[in-house]
């Protein structure tokens, strides 16, 4: 069943294989061999990948709460004296908050001393190869279907260093954008580069200058001077007291993103996963960031 699971959930033998940490051949007999005991077709498989049967869909709902009840069941033993231990495995995406996520799990580690906690990224196929417990991250994990727990809201500013604005002026509207260049975060895309404007949400017209995945390489560009950069208020505050960077085009709206936890369905009755969900909005609630309710 776990295995049914795997593949339903990342759409391919050969991903399947690689979250169960197995081989192809493995996942396929077994596959076949359920299948089989079954009586019936439960995946449609391709060189595209694998899609559910109208019957597979129904099985797969029904092995993920069977799935869950075993979890509980072993967190419920492994809990039996009030005592959580064994991995948890989380996916911590990259991003501008990596210093408050860090600080916050290294308290969580401190203070479970039986829990080993077992930290993965994501790959280029994304989470669709990794098993895990929980993922944290801004915004919406891609391809993945998991339930969501907001921990804090956070509002964007663009900024620069002073050397690039005595050098390409400082834009006083957004339409003086389009004569810029932006340092591109490649993980959302231009999708946050847009401000609200009699209600509807307008996309800013710019040059990219550079497009990364990686937060901190971006936030030196800035700091050297190479281009506009967007990052959260409160990790760029202490930049601009200092007056390494400045904010420009304060007037604007821009979009308020959010960070959150997110775990699959058949983890939501874990003791280890709630016992993180707990200590995390807990932690929260005294950072800078805006705490959000469910």
């Amino acid at each position: 069943m776990a295995t049914f699971v795997a593949v339903v959930e990342t759409g391919s033998v050969t991903a399947a294989a690689n979250r169960l940490n197995t081989t192809k051949s493995v996942v396929s007999r077994r596959l076949s061999d359920l299948e089989r005991e079954l009586g019936t077709t439960l995946t449609e498989r391709s060189a595209r990948g694998a899609r559910t049967t109208e019957v597979g869909a129904v099985y797969y709902a029904k092995c993920l709460r069977i799935l869950e009840s075993i979890y509980a069941a072993n967190d419920f033993v492994a809990g039996f004296n009030n005592v959580v231990s064994g991995p948890l495995k989380l996916v911590l995406s990259r991003t501008m908050h990596d210093g408050l996520i860090e600080s916050a799990l290294n308290r969580f580690v401190l203070e479970h001393p039986e829990l080993v906690l077992q930290i993965d990224v994501p790959g280029p196929a994304g989470l669709a190869e990794l098993d895990f417990d929980a993922v944290l991250q801004s915004g919406e994990p891609e391809g993945a279907d998991l339930i969501a727990r907001p921990l804090f809201e956070f509002t964007n500013v663009i900024c620069a260093s002073p050397d690039y604005l005595q050098l390409r002026g400082i834009p006083q509207t957004a339409d003086d954008m389009v004569d810029h260049d932006v340092l591109l975060d490649a993980t959302s895309g231009m999708e946050d580069w847009c401000y609200l404007t009699h209600g509807k949400w307008t996309a800013l017209r710019f040059r990219t200058r550079m497009s990364c995945r990686e937060p901190r390489q971006l936030l030196s560009a800035a700091l050297a001077g190479v281009g506009l950069y967007m990052a959260p208020e409160s990790i760029v505050a202490g930049l601009v007291s200092a007056g390494r960077l400045q904010r420009v085009l304060p007037e604007l709206t821009l979009p308020r993103n959010q960070f959150s936890v997110f775990y699959p369905r058949s983890r939501r009755t874990s003791r280890k996963v709630q016992l993180l969900l707990s200590f995390l909005r807990d932690a929260f609630e005294t950072e800078s960031a805006i705490p959000v309710s469910d």
